[in-house]
């Protein structure tokens, strides 16, 4: 069933409604109905876990400071854009077993289990902690996903679950090795 959202979200009020939210028709896949359903809500949740950080890095590659500027602000450009090729290509799989991605905000935070940073500016070494935090919350989800799907015998999902997790995992260790780097500790914790 349906949820109306208020405020946020408007329902055009001419055209035919393709498909209800939170329902997976047959797909050409041949994955069997009942399994694309549980495919689809795991995919959920990696692809609302990607939006959030996708938002994450991007208010950090606006907001990012000091002495290593340039570096933290180069390495959080391509994160995020790295980060939102990957939401792309979840929501197009979610849509080829037959679903609908999340894609309003309050559909996104329901499936999401990478939080939001509050609306606030934070130092930047406080900021790559919690991108840090984002990443392996995202990993040990989608580490999870990997195993469910190929169990359910979807291999073609489960390669490109491998495919993300590399790259999530790369960017992970360049945050680890900013967060090394004794430049982004505040002047005040130097003196």
């Amino acid at each position: 069933m349906t949820k109306r959202q208020i405020g946020l979200v408007r329902e055009p009020e001419t055209g035919d409604r393709r498909q209800d939210w939170d329902t997976v028709e047959a797909n050409s896949l041949r994955i069997d109905r009942d399994d694309a359903v549980e495919i689809v809500d795991l995919l959920r949740v990696d692809h609302a876990g990607t939006f959030n950080l996708f938002y994450l890095l991007r208010k950090h590659y606006w907001t990012a400071e000091g002495a290593e500027f340039h570096e933290v602000a180069d390495f959080l450009a391509d994160a995020y854009r790295r980060v939102r090729e990957i939401n792309d290509d979840i929501a197009v799989r979610i849509v080829e077993l037959g679903g609908v991605p999340p894609n309003t905000p309050p559909t996104i935070q329901e499936h999401a289990e990478v939080h939001l940073e509050a609306e606030d500016l934070y130092d930047l070494r406080a900021s790559l902690e919690g991108d840090l935090e984002g990443y392996a919350t995202l990993v040990a989800t989608m580490r999870d996903h990997v195993r469910a799907v190929e169990a359910l015998g979807d291999t073609g999902t489960g390669e490109r679950l491998r495919d993300h997790l590399e790259a999530l995992e790369d960017d992970a260790h360049e945050i680890e090795q900013l967060l090394a780097d004794d430049t982004l500790v505040l002047e005040e914790a130097r003196n």
